[in-house]
């Protein structure tokens, strides 16, 4: 009898998990819409719009700009459109480049949920900070798919903005080896990355032989400083750039050397944070900045992160609304950091901890562009497109001007990638890759927001694409099929434990 009633549950136990497991693959199989196209038009006119000089900080008068098969063909009032060019009303609006996003992330989904939000806000490409260990991964996107994703995009065919740079998955176990680095960056050559990426962990050994191997790929060395690596070293060897707000924190400190030495490992992250902000060394700092504007290294320093810490404990923030754009992973890996790091700084002098950290960090910012160092603009964050306006009203709040945001996000970022020929500013032969705001983002930064039309490669997303761009992402982040997209990634991919 014991036996017969332990079968049975041994069956139905069983005929649970199956059950389960049919229905997670019947997830993983659930059909996924694309996301809305834009319209195709090989002539476009844009009538009325005062076209914004980021170069110079000044917008024109109302005038016509004609595009032709993707490129800006003509600009002036006198400008007749050919037959068969499509008309788009820009009376009373602004033109801008389309906005690069410098530290982005793309995952195996991001073609339902990350790249579409991008495109609605204004965003036309994007250098992506995180690819694969190996050529595929089921969680993260790698260099083949971006590279497709970009060819669709400037075709048409898919909704997405350009990746005009592809780093490696990141360097950043302490027990690589120099030898390790060398064979792996050859790996990451051969799979087509654009950007090896150094990060918190690497030991100073095989930092630098990362550094030699990006010499010898001609593979550009980016991503954070590692704490056993000075900031000065760092910047002398030439790591072309430098992400986050909390670099000169914690390399212009005076007890840097104890910082990177690992002396202050056992203590908590509270007394770190403030050892390291107490007391700087102005010179060196200045000196490192000098060196930085010299060799042209870029900061990118996504002051969204630090802001992301100083409102761990606000209930406004961690509920933000725009999280509905966020898989409910997402959602969850997003809160979970705020709690964790709620818990780490737990006193109110803790809190007050933060806050400083960021206004900081936009000091460094403001700091870093007075001395003529590239200071781009970069998300980080799972809620793409929206975020990124978010930082770039910090860096305003920071004190840069609206206009030399603008310059930041278009036509410095276009420079630094060596490819200010084709993007970065509104011009007779560049490519149609546009923004039509419906208030003066030289006024306001805040106007990029207020988005009419957005331009990929001449492709048209107007007001009412825009929306439904927004109501596909939002209804994407909730699909069965990106939830169990994104857990099986999780469980199966390689990656998972280092994220």
């Amino acid at each position: 009898m014991i036996v017969r009633w332990s079968l049975r549950v041994l069956k139905a136990i069983g005929a649970l998990l199956l059950l389960i497991l049919m229905g997670f693959l019947a997830a993983l199989a659930w059909p996924r819409n694309a996301a809305p196209l834009p319209d195709r038009a090989p002539l476009l006119l844009i009538d009325g719009a005062r076209i914004v000089d980021v170069e110079r900080g000044i917008a024109s008068e109302a005038t016509r700009l004609l595009v032709r098969e993707g490129r800006i063909s003509a600009i002036g009032t006198d400008l007749v459109a050919p037959k068969g060019a499509r008309r788009v009303d820009a009376r009373g609006q602004w033109l801008i480049p389309g906005l690069w996003d410098m530290h982005s992330h793309s995952f195996r989904v991001s073609p339902q949920l990350h790249l579409p939000l991008q495109i609605a806000n204004g965003v036309t490409a994007v250098r992506d900070m995180m690819g694969c260990p190996g050529a595929s991964d089921p969680l993260l996107a790698c260099h083949a798919d971006k590279a497709r994703w970009s060819r669709e995009a400037a075709a048409g065919t898919l909704v997405g903005p350009r990746f005009i740079g592809d780093a490696s998955f990141y360097y950043d176990d302490a027990s690589l080896t120099p030898r390790a680095v060398a064979d792996r960056a050859a790996l990451d050559k051969a799979n087509g990355v654009t950007l090896l990426k150094t990060y918190n962990h690497l030991s100073l050994s095989a930092w630098r032989a990362l550094i030699a191997a990006g010499q010898r790929h001609k593979l550009p060395v980016v991503g954070h400083l590692p704490k056993a690596v000075s900031l000065d070293e760092a910047v002398r060897a030439g790591q072309q750039s430098f992400e986050h707000g909390r670099i000169f924190v914690e390399g212009c400190a005076v007890e840097a050397a104890a910082w990177q030495s690992g002396a202050w490992d056992t203590l908590s992250q509270p007394t770190r944070m403030r050892r390291l902000l107490d007391r700087r060394d102005k010179a060196v700092c200045a000196a490192i900045m000098a060196e930085m504007a010299a060799r042209k290294s870029a900061l990118v320093p996504t002051l969204v992160t630090r802001e992301e810490d100083a409102r761990a404990r606000d209930p406004a923030f961690t509920g933000d609304p725009r999280l509905r754009y966020a898989d409910p992973l997402s959602r969850w890996a997003y809160r979970d950091d705020a709690a964790a790091t709620a818990a780490a700084f737990s006193t109110a002098a803790d809190q007050a901890l933060l806050a400083t950290m960021l206004k900081q960090a936009q000091a460094d910012a403001l700091a870093a562009h007075l001395a003529g160092i590239p200071v781009l603009v970069g998300s980080d964050t799972i809620i793409a497109g929206l975020r990124y306006h978010d930082e770039m009203a910090l860096l305003v709040d920071a004190g840069l001007t609206p206009a030399e945001v603008l310059r930041a996000a278009t036509l410095d970022a276009a420079r630094f990638a060596g490819m200010e020929g084709d993007f970065g500013t509104v011009a007779i032969g560049k490519r149609a890759d546009l923004v039509l705001l419906e208030a003066n983002p030289l006024s306001d930064i805040g106007a990029t927001r207020k988005i009419g039309a957005v331009m990929l490669n001449g492709h048209l997303f107007d007001r009412a694409k825009i929306a439904a761009l927004h109501e596909y992402v939002e209804t994407q982040a909730n699909h069965v099929g990106n939830w169990a997209h994104m857990l099986w990634g999780l469980i199966a991919s390689p990656a998972s434990s280092s994220l």
